[in-house]
């Protein structure tokens, strides 16, 4: 009994629950750890057996039956406890004296059930990973020293074979077409070095059956056989590749045929004019000065709207920007524009500042932007007034163009100005988004305001005597 008690001793103060029973599992001692592990005291455990307590520790005399017959020296169970976590059961023969009738049995609580655990999620997770893999549209490939080790059924696929051995131990690059080879070495490089490389990449690569495909690849560097290798992720983009060639040609037409629409629609105001004045000259049989004057300045001005367009997509290095009166300028367009007014049956009312109000401009492109804005908001009526207001506001001129039409929906009014965007059936949006450009370029703004059914006001503000800064 002095072996026994000296055990008890020993399991006191150990932190490994330990539970000492006979080999008929009559339990004689069990530590604190034991019994805080299974919420029991000692009273309530004395005097039972450890099989018929199966309640709690759930063990049945038939796990045991090879301890008890001197066939193994200790057994592993794996058990639940009363929380319902999963433990390991470690239970062992001993004897504590030389006689043979003194055989116990010492169950210990492992510790290492949690790791085993852990080990039994990962490989679970590893199945699950290894069943995505098998089954997934994309290719996985796997390169170790540039020969392919591992591919799953869609990379073999990709790569125009019937089967994976056709493949297996095959140079990569033996699919990778001549002209990215070079680049997919240099990426294969880096990534082996743990350098940064871009996500995804695109390369070509040759089946089997002669097909050239594009491919969209991502690569990682992994642990593959005790040795450094890169897993590749593919797929197919060829019809997409040629989806969009076809979608980018479409747009390239479409705003071609825009912008044509565009240029004549610019180029139609001026040319207008200039017929309705060789009109009236040949009516009148008599050469007109101030007539002729204007055509020229039209002619001229058809002249800058092709340059602008030409140019529309760069910005002006140099111009030439001159002191100007904008009454004058504002007094021209009236006069170009009052026959056109009244052949729609609508008239232009216009107030100038009494003092000259002299800017820094570029006369045709802001003729080029009144002329159009005016002609919009007699567009915009079956009948009735442009009201025109040209005056000073601190060190900026104001020109307000007021119209009586249809007005502008509050949704429309935000996109003015944008490529294309017109509130017109047959507009192109092109006028009004160079008008914005050429009002810019003069350190200007121009502001909308629009009620339906009651009109539209448009507010341009140009500074005063200001020379203009050229980018």
């Amino acid at each position: 009994m002095e072996t026994m008690n000296l055990f008890e001793e020993l399991c006191k103060i150990s932190l490994t629950p330990i539970l000492l029973m006979t080999k008929d599992g009559d339990i004689r001692f069990a530590n604190e750890s034991f019994l805080r592990l299974f919420d029991l005291s000692f009273d309530m455990i004395q005097d039972q057996n450890f099989f018929t307590f199966s309640t709690v520790f759930r063990v049945h005399r038939n796990e045991v039956q090879a301890l008890s017959e001197g066939e193994e020296h200790f057994l592993l169970l794996k058990k639940r406890d009363v929380h319902h976590k999963p433990i390991h059961m470690q239970l062992q023969k001993l004897q504590l004296s030389p006689n043979q009738e003194d055989e116990y049995i010492a169950v210990q609580i492992r510790d290492f059930s949690v790791t085993n655990e852990k080990k039994e999620e990962i490989i679970q997770k590893m199945k699950q990973y290894k069943q995505f893999v098998k089954q997934s549209q994309d290719a996985f490939i796997v390169v170790q020293d540039e020969r392919i080790q591992y591919l799953n059924p869609s990379g073999y696929r990709l790569l125009g074979v019937a089967k994976k051995s056709e493949c297996m131990d095959k140079s990569f690059f033996d699919f990778i077409h001549p002209d990215d080879i070079e680049k997919t070495k240099k990426r294969m490089d880096r990534i082996l070095s743990g350098q940064k490389v871009h996500a995804q990449s695109e390369v070509r690569i040759m089946t089997r059956n002669g097909q050239i495909l594009s491919i969209d690849s991502s690569a990682v560097k992994i642990q593959f056989k005790e040795g450094k290798a890169i897993q590749y992720i593919m797929r197919d983009v060829t019809n997409r590749r040629k989806y969009d060639e076809m979608v980018s040609t479409s747009e390239k037409l479409t705003v071609v045929s825009k912008l044509a629409a565009g240029v004549a629609h610019e180029i139609r105001n001026p040319m207008t004019a200039i017929k309705g004045f060789i009109q009236l000259l040949q009516a009148s049989k008599e050469y007109n000065e101030e007539y002729n004057t204007i055509m020229l300045e039209e002619l001229n001005r058809v002249e800058s709207i092709i340059h602008e367009f030409l140019t529309l997509a760069k910005p002006k290095q140099v111009k030439d920007y001159e002191m100007k009166n904008l009454q004058t300028i504002m007094r021209h367009v009236v006069l170009l524009l009052n026959t056109h007014a009244s052949y729609n049956n609508s008239q232009i009312l216009s107030g100038f500042e009494a003092d000259d109000l002299m800017i820094y401009c570029d006369e045709n492109a802001l003729k080029q932007v009144f002329i159009n804005l005016i002609q919009n908001a007699l567009e915009s009526m079956e009948r009735g007034t442009v009201t025109i207001r040209v005056e000073k506001k601190d060190d900026e001129a104001v020109v307000q163009i007021r119209d009586e039409g249809q007005g502008i929906p509050k949704e429309s009014l935000a996109k003015l100005g944008e490529p294309f965007f017109s509130t017109k059936s047959s507009g192109t949006g092109l006028g009004l988004m160079i008008s914005y450009r050429i009002i810019e370029q003069h350190n200007g703004k121009m502001t909308f305001a629009s009620e339906v059914g009651k009109g539209t006001t448009v507010t341009i503000y140009l500074p005063l005597q200001r020379e203009i800064a050229l980018t």
